[in-house]
């Protein structure tokens, strides 16, 4: 995978002109536009390579923002949303079932704990990565995402 991505010394300068009081508030915004970009791409990509069953998959593929990171830095994690991390809201419908070892277990509605057999495959089903893939196609789109939300922070905070 040697995706090539131009635009990031324009969106390093531009985010170099924010205050530093606003850096942080901004980053976070900024990192958001850029992985909303992929989000889409990958759902686009899983929904034409036919992963689309029940929609669980679809409805799942995320960002999430990395609460442990590096000081300075911020960071998002595209992926799917599974087991407990569906979770414990009202969106969430939980049931009761019987399990194999005979003990009552706590399944979730739309849960799409089967994400990792197709996206890294078995031997028996042939790997998607549709994450991958979504990246080599948007991450030019990304980097340009971000900048735009750069330079709309820069206007916003600078008036």
């Amino acid at each position: 995978m040697a995706a090539k991505v131009e635009g990031v010394s324009e969106l390093k300068a531009a985010f170099a002109e924010l205050n530093t009081d606003i850096q942080g508030k901004a980053a976070r915004r900024i990192t958001a536009a850029g992985g909303s970009v992929l989000r889409k791409e990958a759902r686009v990509v899983a929904q034409n390579h036919g992963l689309r069953k029940t929609g669980a998959l679809i409805n799942n593929i995320v960002i999430k923002r990395e609460r442990n990171k590096p000081d300075g830095t911020e960071q998002y994690n595209l992926g799917v949303r599974h087991g407990r991390d569906l979770g414990n809201g009202k969106k969430v419908v939980k049931y009761l079932e019987l399990g194999k070892s005979g003990r009552v277990v706590t399944k979730r509605e739309n849960d799409p704990f089967y994400w990792k057999f197709l996206h890294f495959g078995t031997k028996h089903i042939q790997a998607t990565r549709f994450l991958e893939i979504a990246l080599e196609n948007k991450a030019g789109a990304a980097v340009e995402a971000m900048a735009d939300k750069a330079r709309k922070e820069v206007l916003k905070f600078n008036k």
